[in-house]
Order: C-alpha cells, then sequence, then structure tokens
C-alpha cells in the first residue's frame, strides 16, 4: 500500500512538472488529412515520368506523412542492347508547409525523404546479370498551390531529385538519376477550412 501511494505522488509530480513547460506541439492542432497522386517529370534531361502517390495529416499549416513513387524506362542511360528496362522506385517520409492555406492560390512547399532501389531489367538470352542498388532519395520542391474546392488542391511545383547509393561498378553514374523535376500533386481530403487566419 505504501509503494502505491509513492507510486502516485510520483505520477501527480510528474503531470505537475510537465504542465509547467511548453513544448514545440503544444498549441499544435490536427484538422485535416488527404491522399495524393503525384507526378514527377524531368526538366531540361531525359529523366523518365515518375508516378507515385502518397497522404499525410494536416498540422496547422504543416503536413507529415509518407509517399511511394516509380519510374522506368531511362531510355538514356541504355547503352547494353542487354538491358531493357531500368527501374527507380522508393518511398518514405513527406513532410510540408503551406503559406496562407485558406488563400486561394498560396505557397506551397515539401520535402520527400525516402529509400528504395535501382534496378535493372535484362533480356532473356543475356549474360548481364540482373542488378540492384539500394539508394537513399531526397525530393525537396517549391512551388504554389490552388485551391480548386474545399477537398481538392492541385500543387506546381519545381524541384530536385537526388538520389545517393549507386556503385562504382554500376552500368550508369551515379549522378545518371539527380536531377530537377516538375511536380504536379493533386490533394484530396480535409484541409481545416474552418481556420480564421
Amino acid at each position: 500500500m505504501k509503494k502505491l501511494g509513492l507510486l502516485t505522488m510520483a505520477l501527480m509530480l510528474g503531470l505537475a512538472v510537465q504542465a509547467q513547460h511548453e513544448t514545440l506541439f503544444n498549441n499544435a492542432r490536427v484538422v485535416g488529412g488527404f491522399g495524393a497522386p503525384i507526378v514527377e517529370m524531368g526538366l531540361g534531361n531525359d529523366m523518365s515520368t515518375a508516378v507515385g502517390g502518397g497522404g499525410g495529416v494536416v498540422i496547422d499549416n504543416f503536413f507529415i506523412g509518407g509517399y511511394g513513387v516509380g519510374s522506368i524506362d531511362f531510355e538514356r542511360l541504355i547503352e547494353d542492347d542487354d538491358i531493357q528496362e531500368i527501374e527507380l522506385g522508393h518511398g518514405g517520409f513527406w513532410l510540408g508547409y503551406t503559406l496562407a492555406p485558406h488563400r486561394v492560390l498560396h505557397l506551397y512547399t515539401s520535402a520527400r525523404l525516402g529509400w528504395g532501389a535501382v534496378g535493372i531489367d535484362v533480356s532473356d538470352n543475356s549474360s548481364f546479370p540482373e542488378d540492384n542498388d539500394n539508394v537513399f532519395v531526397v525530393t525537396p520542391e517549391i512551388g504554389l498551390e490552388l485551391n480548386v474546392t474545399r477537398w481538392f488542391r492541385v500543387a506546381g511545383t519545381v524541384g530536385y531529385r537526388y538520389v545517393d547509393g549507386i556503385r562504382e561498378d554500376s552500368p550508369y553514374k551515379s549522378n545518371a538519376f539527380d536531377g530537377t523535376l516538375a511536380n504536379l500533386t493533386f490533394r484530396f481530403g480535409w484541409f481545416g477550412w474552418d481556420r480564421d487566419n
């Protein structure tokens, strides 16, 4: 009984101490959530179009969630007739921020940080082995987002894809998958339109 009393007092003391401290998320409010198809297109390079999707939770002007994107057929990298396709797939965390999201057109920025693989498909009669490189991918982007309806937004952005982890003995260059991208993101969900600011 004495131990229970001491445990109760320690718990109450801990709660009292915690109540005196402010934290990063003290005033943060979850105001919605969304799902979103994503399209990436190379700008000024021969990168193929990548498609995928993601989703997140909207916390005030920020959002946090996850994503997955894949692309195939990087034709500019293929010099060997036995190689049919080169594929890049990755997924992970998706973080973003919108400035004045209640306005029809507003600033939109995000960063996708993920892990995945670069792989090659080879012809059946090839002696070239099928190969994969495990990679880390970072894709920051910035642009504008349009509020089409209360539950649908379209963001057009420019970003850069950085891929790390390509081996030196791979059949393509280590920076072959890096480059500037144009992105279209279609966000469907609820974004906290009851906000006053």
